[in-house]
């Protein structure tokens, strides 16, 4: 595994830990941040896109309060090509229904970052299924 695959798997899977642990925070602020200013969420089924980080924060916050809890992203593959990035893997997360019983659910998951000016990366695209 090259230095490059090993470093941006690295730093992909610290996003994710980053994102998961704003989403169970429920602090959809600091989950915007890790968005690109002018990114684009695609949620599952077929939702209308989300475009830009202050519509993605509105969109996130919904989730939470909505009830989405124990948010999980896991990485399958990360792939850097100069100044853009993607990963593959999978996402998961549950819900506690009117019976408090537990719901879990998950897909697939894609994301395509772009390095920033300070060297970090943003996501510019997260699509899921």
């Amino acid at each position: 595994m090259s230095n490059i695959h090993t470093q941006i798997k690295a730093n992909l899977t610290s996003i994710n830990a980053q994102f998961d642990q704003a989403f169970n925070s429920k602090k959809a602020e600091e989950i915007a941040s890790l968005y690109d200013i002018n990114a684009v969420v695609m949620p599952a089924p077929a939702g209308e896109s989300v475009i830009g980080s202050p519509a993605i924060q509105t969109f996130f916050a919904g989730l939470i309060t909505a009830g989405v809890i124990d948010h999980k992203l896991t990485l399958t593959e990360a792939v850097e090509d100069g100044n853009l990035a993607y990963q593959r893997g999978s996402w998961s997360g549950a819900m506690i229904d009117v019976h408090g019983a537990r719901q879990t659910f998950g897909g697939n998951v894609h994301l395509v970052y772009r390095k920033q000016s300070d060297g970090g990366w943003k996501a510019v695209t997260h699509i899921w299924n």
